[in-house]
């Protein structure tokens, strides 16, 4: 469940998702009241969601990380996604892009996958290849990250 408190950090997770989130995390054994309100509470108000949200994290015990290190470990995790086959290889690259590599302060690390994931878009004819690099990269980054 971390990734998922990660992934809603580093704003990944719509705010109206939250009572879908507070439901499945009630079907995983958490508990709070709030955690039960904001399970039943409309999706058409987000913004109500997003303060119960707040409510929830604090009664689960289940505060904000560090930034970084917050990062880091969605990269880790999206890396190891990509070489286990259940990440596709440009969704990866392009969420290392997206919500980590500027805010880490572009890694030399993981500079190739951004690359590459330039190259998917400017040679079309070259993905599988370039899909087979990126899985390649991520391999080789997971040993140093």
């Amino acid at each position: 469940m971390r990734l998922m408190f990660l992934r809603d950090q580093v704003g990944l997770v719509p705010s109206e998702n939250y009572p879908d989130v507070a439901a499945d995390l009630l079907v995983e054994g958490y508990d709070s009241p709030t955690l039960r309100e904001l399970a039943g509470h409309l999706r058409n108000d987000p913004r109500g969601a997003a303060d119960l949200w707040v409510q929830v994290r604090e009664e689960l015990g289940k505060p904000y990380e560090d930034d970084g290190e917050a990062r880091r470990a969605l990269v880790r995790h999206w890396l190891q996604q990509i070489v286990a086959g259940v990440l596709e290889p440009y969704n990866g690259a392009n969420l290392i892009l997206g919500h980590a590599w500027h805010e880490l302060g572009q890694p030399a690390e993981l500079n190739y996958l951004v690359v590459l994931r330039d190259d998917w878009d400017d040679m079309p004819q070259s993905r599988e290849d370039i899909s087979n690099k990126i899985v390649e990269t991520a391999h080789e980054v997971l040993m140093d990250w």
